[in-house]
């Protein structure tokens, strides 16, 4: 009886042991999950596969570069935001758009490439186009809020440096931008003069930090909003004329133009409003188009092209047609 004791005294004390033990196990198994779980979260932010935290990368580099009136451009993106990860530029350029166009109500827009006016321009495009590939692209960034909510009175001008002074630059960029739409896209370095003469800004500005107006000017092309081109006659004397860059196409287009013409006209009738339309119209180059007329084939005859561009829902008419055709042959050929 003793030794039974014993015996049971000890499978007790073995069974104690073995629920300690076993007691424990959930817990090192959450430990070890929560591990694993860390080492996979900290490895694909190493590995570049946290799309978001990249896409909040590119929409902080976008802003600063608004800000600035900087273009966006694709080296920088991968610099700062990708590395070495450029493989996932589709993805987070997505998420990022997303990003801007529910919070800020932004988004990133291409800019046009720059046009190739002067002849040494159009020999050097046509040089690189022979083995270069495309252009590499560059972004600002727009709006994309309806314009009843584009009212001053609700979006301010950015303090840079002041909202007096950012309202007085964009006042001026888009005046100049407006007239060299309303003259064909194409404005005289002589009658930019004049114009600027009328304005009262022939040698100085009201723009703080750019009081001469050559200073502000270059500003101006650098923001891309203007650009100025001098062309050889070859008589000695250079052609000078301003065109729209980049950013006034953009940021102004022809929207901004036709809304600034019509606040300067302010209220008219609607005969008068209409015929400030169509003025207006005409100097940014927006005719009416007349619609493509198509020639009938004459004598009787079938255009190919016609036949070429039927659809396939008339497989019985064309049938018919060819035995009309084959029931023809057989006639000549009698």
């Amino acid at each position: 009886m003793p030794v039974a004791q014993g015996r049971k005294r000890r499978s007790d004390r073995q069974e104690d042991v073995e629920d300690a033990d076993a007691s424990p196990e959930p817990q090192t198994q959450r430990r070890r999950t929560q591990h694993e779980e860390d080492e996979d979260d900290s490895a694909r932010t190493q590995g570049g596969e946290n799309v978001d935290d990249m896409a909040k990368k590119l929409v902080r580099l976008a802003l600063a570069c608004e800000y600035q009136r900087r273009p966006i451009r694709r080296a920088e993106i991968g610099d700062k935001v990708l590395g070495t990860h450029g493989r996932k530029f589709k993805e987070v350029w997505s998420q990022a758009q997303k990003n801007l166009n529910d919070v800020f109500g932004m988004e990133m827009v291409e800019l046009p490439v720059k046009e190739k006016v002067t002849l040494q321009q159009r020999r050097a495009a046509n040089k690189s186009q022979s083995g270069a590939s495309k252009p590499t692209p560059s972004w600002i960034v727009t709006s994309i809020l309806p314009p009843k909510f584009r009212n001053p009175d609700i979006i301010n001008p950015p303090s840079a440096p002041t909202p007096d002074h950012d309202a007085t630059y964009t006042a001026i960029y888009t005046l100049l931008i407006s007239l060299i739409s309303l003259s064909g896209g194409n404005l005289p370095d002589a009658k930019m003069e004049r114009f600027l003469t009328k304005m009262g800004m022939r040698d100085n500005t009201p723009v703080q930090d750019y009081e001469k107006t050559e200073k502000l000017q270059k500003r101006l092309e650098k923001d891309g909003y203007i650009v100025k081109i001098k062309e050889s006659t070859g008589t000695g004397e250079d052609d000078v004329y301003w065109l729209v860059g980049p950013r006034g196409k953009i940021e102004v287009g022809d929207e901004g133009v036709r809304g600034l013409a019509e606040a300067v006209y302010g209220n008219l009738g609607e005969v008068e409003a209409e015929e400030l339309h169509r003025k207006i119209e005409r100097s940014l180059g927006i005719g009416e188009r007349p619609p493509e007329k198509t020639q009938a084939p004459q004598n009787g005859e079938k255009s190919k092209r016609g036949r070429k561009k039927k659809s396939v829902q008339e497989p019985e008419q064309e049938e018919e047609e060819e035995d009309d055709e084959e029931d023809s042959s057989d006639d000549e050929d009698e």
